[in-house]
């Protein structure tokens, strides 16, 4: 088979470069069902269309929502498992609501630890501003000084 004639195939490196991918990535989802060649030549050679570059894309954005590789395989399906597009579909949402709900609460812890942090830094400049030798016993900023 001549990938020419195939037209919009292409080998795993070209799939690779396309999705932002290494070539490792790429052998890796394949050995774990996650992206199958479409086609594979008699002499081995894997062969991949664009539908697998949107595949690869859509694994890569779950990968950094923080999604664990079982539920990416939950959401995206592999060979061998029974289960319907739709409900892929809404086993995906549910995940991704989830993992929403769990980004919102981590801003919100970020939040609340960037006010500390600013809070300490108005505490500790009112220490650099201090011209004192030592710190007073009853100075109320001396806390916040390592």
């Amino acid at each position: 088979m001549d990938i020419k004639e195939e037209g919009g195939l292409f080998q795993s490196g070209e799939l690779a470069r396309k999705a932002g991918v290494s070539p490792r990535t790429v052998r890796y989802y394949e050995e774990l069902g996650l992206l199958p060649p479409a086609y594979l030549t008699n002499g081995g050679l894997r062969l991949y269309t664009p539908a697998e570059v949107t595949r690869l894309r859509f694994i890569r954005r779950l990968k950094r929502l923080g999604l664990s590789l079982e539920e990416i395989k939950d959401a995206v399906g592999t060979p061998g498992r029974e289960q319907s597009r739709q409900g892929r579909v809404e086993h995906t949402l549910e995940v991704l609501r989830l993992e929403q709900a769990r980004l919102e609460k981590q801003g919100e812890e970020l939040e609340r630890l960037r006010i500390e942090v600013e809070q300490a830094m108005a505490q500790v400049s009112v220490c650099h501003r201090c011209v004192a030798e030592a710190c007073p016993p009853n100075c109320p900023y001396v806390a916040s000084v390592l």
